[in-house]
């Protein structure tokens, strides 16, 4: 493999891999183990299709010649060898620099009866070179902030798994965290992945806290999921907790959507939180969703439910698989080949939450009666329009 920064790399893509997550990829190291890293950083994957012996042997029979060297540069193309291509192409243009196939074949044009390389070329349009590719300045820049916050998120990655290694095992630990104090968002996903291997329940609380006062759209985002998602009712209740600490209007958008969902159980969890949120423009989404149609129970009994899992002391960060995050009832019946049959269910914990959000009133499993008391107590009044000029 050769890498973005120059490097080269002797290794194999595992391509049914379980750990690397969109744009990574996982690599085999022989004897070494496997390493997740991002896709950009690996420029080529170089697959020969014969052995370094092979190619020795075969090298060995061309001499040192323009033709010979030019017939051999072909055949390392031809078999996968690209950088043994480029060796003897390059020893091609040493021999006779005017080798126009070679030229060619190496990315440069002619100009003016003078070859000019890619890199010249590139140079010119204002583009420099960046971790193996051609960019402008600005996306240089881009490239390097970005590169530069990656690895802050590796560090602090580290450093909280150090901190939590040496955790009651030395009277003055190395790496010390004050967590009650610490704001920087970039210890977000490292404090996600500590949480998802935490068995002590204390600890559990104060990353969850943390996870709640950073100034994160990641973390709010892993919050409010969770305060829906989440099968431990222990660590629902804190996730819950933390979103109502940070509530905000726009929050009914993110959760009026799971109302929606094939899963009952969501449908009446996300009721949950909507009633703690206590806006009443949920008021109408929830009206809607007082009777929802599902799979019969007969029906769902193969399917997979993210709610049926039984839940144990960890904090399971993964969630429900993306797919079925936010899957509907119809998005569900549309993808497959199988008949089910489905039936409508009312749902109490939406009714107790309009009760919530409406001051006590209860008008049961009607939608139009809960969305007519809305309109009566929250929606503007007309105003009085004069017809004629009073005198």
């Amino acid at each position: 493999m050769e890498l973005a920064n120059g490097g080269q790399l002797n290794a194999t893509p595992v391509h049914d891999s379980e750990r690397a997550a969109k744009g990574q990829v996982e690599l085999e190291l022989a004897g070494f183990g496997t390493v997740v890293v991002e896709k950009e950083k690996v420029l080529r994957i170089e697959n020969p299709q014969v052995s370094e012996d092979a190619y020795f042997d075969q090298a060995s029979q061309f001499a040192d010649t323009v033709e010979d060297q030019w017939k051999l540069a072909q055949w390392c193309n031809q078999n996968g060898l690209a950088r043994c291509f480029q060796r003897h192409a390059h020893r091609v243009l040493q021999l006779d620099p005017n080798f126009a196939p070679a030229r060619f074949a190496l990315g440069y044009q002619q100009r003016s009866g003078q070859w000019v390389s890619q890199e010249e070329i590139q140079r010119e349009r204002g583009y420099i070179r960046h971790d193996g590719k051609w960019m402008t300045v600005q996306e240089a820049a881009l490239a390097t902030a970005r590169e530069k916050h990656e690895q802050d998120l590796i560090d602090w990655a580290i450093r909280l798994r150090r901190w939590r290694q040496q955790l009651g095992k030395s009277n003055a630990p190395e790496v010390q965290i004050d967590f009650e104090n610490e704001t920087n968002p970039d210890m977000v996903p490292g404090l996600i992945s500590l949480l998802g291997d935490e068995s002590n329940s204390s600890l559990i609380e104060l990353y969850i806290r943390v996870l709640g006062r950073l100034d994160s759209p990641r973390a709010r985002t892993f919050l409010m999921e969770n305060a829906v998602f989440q099968n431990n009712p222990n660590h629902r209740l804190l996730c819950q907790k933390e979103v109502l600490r940070f509530k905000d209007p726009r929050m009914v958008e993110f959760y009026t959507g799971l109302l929606q969902s094939y899963d009952n159980t969501i449908v009446n969890r996300t009721a949950e939180i909507l009633a703690q949120l206590d806006y009443p423009s949920a008021i109408a989404p929830l009206a809607g969703a007082l009777q929802t149609r599902h799979l019969a129970p007969h029906s769902a009994r193969h399917t997979y439910f993210y709610t049926s899992i039984q839940p144990d002391h960890y904090f399971d960060i993964s969630g429900p698989r993306d797919s079925y995050r936010s899957l509907t009832l119809q998005q569900f019946l549309s993808r497959s080949n199988n008949a089910y049959d489905t039936v409508w269910v009312q749902n109490h914990g939406v009714r107790q939450a309009l009760i919530a959000i409406c001051d006590g009133e209860d008008f049961g499993f009607e939608p139009a009666s809960w969305k007519a008391w809305y309109k009566k107590a929250y929606a503007p009044e007309s105003p009085t329009i004069r017809l004629s000029r009073d005198h």
